[in-house]
């Protein structure tokens, strides 16, 4: 503790207290030793802050890493499954059709090719779905 901090404090607690202390009063050893100690506790302190933020930033970035592998998963599964639903559909429908082009019945063929046109536009509803899904999920991960 530096001389004039010291004297600022005798003086404080002269016009406070009405005693006057020394320099060598136990008291003030007391109050040197008291901001010693409060020093060696901010710098651990901040020595176990800066480690617990280091700890928070290794873990947040496990995180990232785990939900981009989870989002990418999703998002293959996904369109894995709308392919195979969208190939199964059209292979009925190319059934349905080769059906009724081999009974030659004309009306049935427009109903067939109404339908075809109408899951084409599903198909591509969809397609725009999971376009909109995986630029969200990019978004969100940013």
């Amino acid at each position: 503790m530096s001389a004039d901090k010291l004297d600022a404090l005798i003086e404080r607690i002269a016009s406070e207290h009405g005693i006057v202390l020394s320099q060598d009063d136990p008291v003030l050893m007391m109050h040197t030793l008291n901001e010693v100690l409060l020093e060696q506790n901010e710098k651990a302190h901040a020595e176990l802050l800066s480690n617990y933020q280091a700890i928070l930033e290794e873990s947040f970035n496990r995180w990232c890493e785990y939900s981009t592998k989870k989002s990418n998963a999703i998002i293959s599964a996904s369109m894995g499954n709308a392919q195979l639903t969208r190939d199964q559909f059209l292979e009925s429908c190319i059934q349905l059709i080769d059906e009724k082009i081999k009974s030659r019945e004309g009306q049935e063929i427009y109903e067939l090719t109404r339908i075809s046109r109408q899951a084409a536009i599903i198909n591509l509803l969809a397609s725009t779905l999971i376009l909109v899904s995986v630029v969200t999920i990019f978004l969100i991960l940013l």
